[in-house]
């Protein structure tokens, strides 16, 4: 309760600043002299609807294509470049999302994300399927804090949104970006806008994505190679008044090596691989009687190689993404607009995937997960600004998958496999109901937003679970073989969940926002080979404030938030025979402030400051595992059975104290000729990459570096840039994890993307 008044009283802080800021703006001096421009309008659809972003109460950030393409990023992992306030996590081929402590940490069949992503509306739900390439883009949303009324399930975190570029009426245009690196990194991406008489237009554009392999992994030759290519074709009409349709086909292609990893072994056969390792060891979780005496050292800090080191076999990376999706609008009169939203995605995946890091090597072998998944959304959406403004719809969600994979040993007889999963199908259906409304207290500067949504879920899927099957070599056994023990399981799951907000908004004056809500949001529940497990609940508070002064050069905006976390998912590995058992973790207590500075010094500097505390912490973390002896923070593994553990106290995963990132851009004009320096720094204090907080797993403090100078000709049709990424050359962990595979414990490490450095060419039409 102590740090609930502290962040009370941090809140009624800024609150106060904000409502004293038409006074401050009167003596704040323009940091430019008459020559000065303001900071540029930035319109976002966070809300589902048009509005300015600094007239948005939601904590988020908006980047146009150019900000996306100057930074290079060409997928969701890179996100982090521009908004260092995002945890990415790379566990192989998954990719996970952190946002403000809260994420997901399970990629198994039944467990969906934490932040929901939709492009172009579509919704996204397999981790597998968020390495789709950012290309050809308007913009890029990212909403801080739960959306579970306006996006539903699996916004505990907050949402993303990518907004594709859409035809343009009326006009021939286009653009061509190519870029070579170190690495032998070649990219490019083209776009070109074709319009058709004057209410139809057309839009093809694509991309090239490819380098070398960042790690030196001896004889089996470099790993994490990238190799990307994809390509979208759309098409807008307004065939009449008041109707406006879009329709886009994408199609994503990665063909690749597998994520480098290193491995360091721990324990085999329950004998310590190196007795120092005895110093300070605990059990925790032992997954077969073989390692009860044996465990994890909680405080032993390996230092892992980060640029070389050895490997058996790189692996392989093959997905296939397949994806039409659709808007129709329609507008009904006075009563607003009627639009649909749709989209349909096939994604296809065949990967081996080395997981120890070390020779003989064990593979994910064989592994397939296909998935097919649809979205439809129908909503009424009307009012103006001055007047009540609602939306009302309906959203159905729909997902069938198919999973194939084994851990296979090459060793003698060709060849062992540890395990093998089939999954003939997992189905997950998903649906709900929302209505939002904006009403004005005072017109034009006191309003009050409340919203409802309820959501019904349903999963249901087919396990067949085979043991151990040596010396039987590569081939996996067939799904319809009989004649080999296994077990067959038919689990399902079935919830229905409201979640609701309600917020007031005040604008003292046309340049300053003030807000404050309660929100809630969940993520949905699931089951593993053990059994179910529930949803995740979060209640939010939040307060804020979005200024701009001195005639709009400086930009200012805080916020404060109190998160109330309820029984959080949380995977923890048993035995190469289960896999993975998903168990919901107490609570959890998470409330931070967040910051957002542009200055612009004068027409040719620009000044950025992001500064964002987050205090995050496990407050009632007591559960168990079936079947198992033994306990995380118990080293007398005793009585077999359901046996509880504590992780209370500890921090959640991606969720370091402090956030700093700087920005300077300046501009050096030749004639009509421009030439723009930029710096950009992040800083992370330290964070842990599992739960369990044991010293391996922890991420010490790292900075990372980007400079820039770009060439601008006149008109903008033409620019040059020349790069450097992550000058500091450091990789820090995008994945640490502890797991006993065959009887031999081990850890893996997965590691951030090093220094790199280019050249980069724009064209636009």
């Amino acid at each position: 309760m102590q740090q609930f008044r502290s962040l009370s009283a941090l809140m009624l802080g800024a609150a106060i600043a904000a409502l004293t800021a038409p006074a401050m703006a009167q003596d704040v001096a323009s940091p430019a002299a008459a020559d000065t421009v303001g900071i540029a309008d930035i319109v976002v659809t966070a809300q589902k609807r048009a509005t300015n972003i600094q007239d948005t109460p939601i904590a988020m950030r908006a980047f146009d294509n150019d900000a996306v393409l100057k930074a290079g990023i060409t997928d969701v992992n890179g996100l982090a470049q521009l908004a260092p306030d995002l945890g990415i996590t790379n566990d192989t081929q998954y990719t996970k999302i952190t946002v403000r402590g809260i994420s997901s940490q399970d990629h198994s069949e039944t467990a969906d994300p934490a932040l929901t992503i939709n492009i172009d509306g579509e919704y996204i739900n397999r981790p597998i399927a968020l390495n789709a390439s950012f290309f050809d883009l308007e913009r890029i949303e990212i909403l801080r804090g739960p959306q579970g009324t306006l996006y539903g399930r699996n916004a505990t975190a907050g949402a993303l949104n990518i907004v594709a570029a859409k035809p343009r009426l009326g006009e021939f245009s286009g653009y061509a970006t190519g870029s070579y690196g170190n690495y032998d990194t070649i990219t490019g991406e083209v776009a070109v806008n074709i319009p058709l008489g004057e209410k139809f237009a057309i839009r093809a554009s694509g991309m090239h994505n490819e380098h070398d392999g960042y790690f030196n992994n001896g004889p089996a030759g470099r790993g994490s190679a990238g190799n990307t290519d994809a390509a979208r074709l759309s098409f807008y009409a307004e065939p009449a008044e008041g109707i406006r349709a879009y329709v886009a086909g994408e199609f994503v292609d990665v063909n690749t090596t597998g994520v480098a990893q290193y491995g360091q072994v721990i324990a085999t056969n329950g004998v310590l691989a190196n007795p120092g390792y005895a110093s300070g060891i605990v059990d925790v979780i032992p997954s077969t009687p073989e390692l009860e005496n044996g465990g994890v050292p909680q405080n032993l800090d390996f230092n892992p190689p980060r640029k070389s080191f050895p490997l058996g076999d790189l692996g392989s990376t093959k997905i296939r993404q397949y994806a039409i999706r659709g808007r129709l609008d329609i507008d009904v009169g006075s009563i607003g607009t009627l639009s649909y939203i749709g989209g349909y995605r096939d994604v296809k995946s065949d990967i081996s995937q080395p997981l120890n890091g070390y020779v003989p090597t064990i593979f994910i072998q064989n592994y397939e997960k296909n998935s097919k998944t649809q979205s439809h959304e129908l909503r009424l959406s009307g009012g103006e600004n001055g007047g009540i403004i609602y939306q009302v719809g309906a959203f159905y969600f729909h997902e069938n998958q198919y999973m194939a994979q084994g851990l296979f040993l090459p060793l003698a007889a060709g060849g062992s496999y540890l395990n093998y999963f089939y999954r003939p199908y997992v189905k997950n259906d998903s649906i709900a109901g929302f209505a939002q409304a904006t009403v004005p207290i005072i017109v034009d500067k006191l309003s009050v937003t409340g919203g409802i949504r309820y959501t019904h879920d349903k999963k249901k899927g087919l396990y067949y679970n085979y043991g151990p099957q040596f010396g039987r070599g590569p081939n996996p056994p067939a799904i319809d073989d009989t004649s080999i023990a296994r077990t067959e399981l038919h689990p399902h799951f079935k919830e229905s969940q409201p979640t609701w907000t309600l917020g007031i908004d005040y604008n003292p004056s046309r340049d300053h926002l003030i807000y404050g809500k309660v929100s809630t949001g969940y993520k949905a529940g699931g089951f593993d080979n053990v059994g179910s497990f529930g949803s995740e609940k979060l209640t939010a508070y939040e307060i804020g404030s979005k200024n701009s002064f001195a005639d709009r050069t400086i930009q200012f905006n805080a916020s404060a938030f109190y998160y109330d976390y309820r029984d959080q998912q949380i995977p923890v590995f048993l035995d190469t025979n289960v896999g993975s058992q998903v168990v919901n973790a107490g609570k959890s207590r998470v409330w931070g402030i967040e910051t957002d500075t542009t200055v612009l010094l004068s027409r040719n500097d620009r000044f950025t400051a992001t500064v964002n505390y987050l205090n995050a912490e496990l407050t009632a973390f007591q559960t168990s595992l079936l079947g198992l002896t033994g306990s995380i923070n118990d080293s007398d593994p005793s009585t077999p059975g359901n046996q509880p553990f504590d992780l209370s106290g500890n921090r959640p995963v991606q969720s370091p104290k402090w956030t700093i990132a700087l920005g300077y851009d300046h501009d050096f004009h030749i004639g009509d000729h421009k030439i723009t320096a930029s710096v950009f720094s992040r800083f992370k204090s330290d964070y842990y990459l599992q739960p369990f907080n044991n010293r391996a797993e922890l991420q010490e403090a790292f900075t990372q570096t980007d400079l820039s100078l770009e060439y601008s000709a006149p008109g903008n049709k033409l620019s040059v840039q020349a790069y450097v990424r992550n000058l500091e050359n450091y990789r820090p962990y995008s994945f640490v994890n502890y797991v006993d595979a065959g009887g031999t414990m081990l850890i893996n490490y997965i590691y951030g993307t090093p220094r790199t450095y280019g050249v980069r060419g724009t064209y636009r039409f």
